[in-house]
């Protein structure tokens, strides 16, 4: 006897019918099976056809669990791979209706495995029945169902998170992170842009993995790809950490500052004074009078029990700007004299904190030109300047001249995600 055009119909309404996706929605739902033209199917014998065509007709009748037994009985009696095909997809319906995912699973990949399903229909139920069994939590058979989906579509993008998702969930973190990265080095070579959800995926395997360095790299493209200030926040956080453990000098914990007041991370009394205390020390009283000016204008200095002390400090920061502005240029002058450029790269930071970039890096190029003591800092300075005055090219330039690992290098590594210039 020949299958009927029943068979056929419900393997095409499973694509309406099946609800299951990845967690988050990481998958979209897929069509089960392929529609087979009536005229085209091989016949099956009686032993197969008729316990086929009561099920259909108990699946018709809102009876899933007895469609699934007579399905079920056709499936033992199936013979040739066309018998097991038809049968598993009628069990596999009947299943889906039941809402038996686990059960649905095996029937649609012993329908898989029958030999009769190939092209592209093979290739929709490799990624189905990925779905499928992450759904029932049958994370093994996941990444088996992805990986043979992937040799068959291997430029999807989705798959090969859902497989990172389910190493992940079998706390193999390690092939979780080094699957993720590849997901993060494919996807940008394609020029796609990776979800948020898949970096934050890879930082916490990394975080698991107690690798620092690895979530410190994981944060760096949060923020350069989905800029939130917590991402910012956490990143400056961690390298304040390091810092301090390496007894980071005052002029770093000002850098660090500075970065922080940026980024919109400067909040508190206690660091808008702090930091304009340091820029003051610094000998940079303009910074400190544009750090008090936006800590008053937004009411958070001024207003407290501290706020005497904070006005005496806007005093103290408006008259040495209006001092150290007049002698700027004479202060370059003589500083241009110097043998080593350090007093020329001061003079080049106290220019930027006016707004006078092009003064400001004309007096940084001259100072490390002559040549400094710490050359890290020397290209620190130079790179943070010419972000400044929006020259990034030549900033990441100067960057890239700074010692790896040093402080310098990584106030630089910073810097190269700020988005505003101070």
């Amino acid at each position: 006897m020949k299958t009927s055009n029943t068979v056929s119909r419900f393997a095409l309404s499973l694509a309406l019918a099946m609800g299951i996706a990845g967690v988050g929605g990481v998958i979209a739902p897929v069509a089960i099976a392929p529609a087979l033209a009536a005229e085209k199917a091989p016949t099956v014998s009686p032993a197969v056809g008729k316990p086929l065509q009561e099920a259909q007709t108990l699946l018709k009748g809102g009876k899933p669990k007895e469609a699934a037994a007579k399905a079920q009985e056709a499936a033992t009696a199936a013979k040739s791979p066309y018998e097991i095909y038809v049968s598993n997809e009628i069990l596999g319906a009947a299943e889906l209706q039941a809402k038996d995912y686990a059960a649905l699973a095996k029937a649609f990949e012993t329908s898989l495995n029958s030999g009769y399903m190939q092209g592209p229909e093979k290739v929709t139920r490799l990624k189905a029945l990925t779905q499928v069994y992450y759904q029932t939590k049958n994370y093994p058979k996941t990444i088996e169902m992805a990986t043979a989906f992937l040799k068959e579509s291997p430029g999807d993008t989705e798959v090969p998170v859902l497989i990172a998702q389910s190493y992940y969930l079998q706390n193999n973190f390690k092939q979780a992170s080094e699957y993720l990265r590849g997901v993060v080095k494919s996807s940008d070579a394609a020029g796609k842009q990776v979800k948020e959800e898949t970096l934050n995926l890879l930082m916490s395997a990394d975080y698991q993995l107690k690798n620092d360095d690895s979530v410190r790299q994981d944060l760096e493209l949060l923020v350069a790809r989905y800029p939130k200030p917590q991402y910012m926040k956490d990143l400056v956080s961690m390298y304040e950490k390091t810092l301090r453990a390496n007894n980071a000098s005052t002029k770093t914990t000002l850098d660090v500052f500075v970065i922080k007041f940026n980024a919109g991370l400067i909040t508190t009394p206690s660091d808008y004074a702090g930091l304009a205390e340091l820029a003051l020390q610094d000998g940079l009283p303009g910074l400190a009078k544009k750090v008090l000016d936006k800590g008053m204008a937004e009411g958070v200095l001024g207003t407290g029990a501290t706020k005497d002390r904070e006005a005496r400090m806007l005093g103290m920061a408006n008259t040495q700007a209006g001092t150290d502005q007049k002698g700027l240029a004479a202060g370059e002058a003589e500083a241009a004299k110097a043998k080593t450029g350090e007093a020329l790269i001061k003079y080049g930071e106290a220019y930027a904190t006016y707004g006078m970039f092009d003064k400001a890096v004309a007096a940084t190029e001259a100072g490390v030109a002559k040549g400094v003591a710490d050359k890290d800092d020397g290209q620190l300075r130079l790179g943070i300047v010419y972000l400044q005055a929006g020259m990034r090219a030549k900033a990441l330039e100067a960057f890239k001249a700074i010692t790896p690992g040093t402080p310098s290098a990584q106030v630089a590594a910073l810097w190269k995600l700020q988005k505003i210039s101070t």
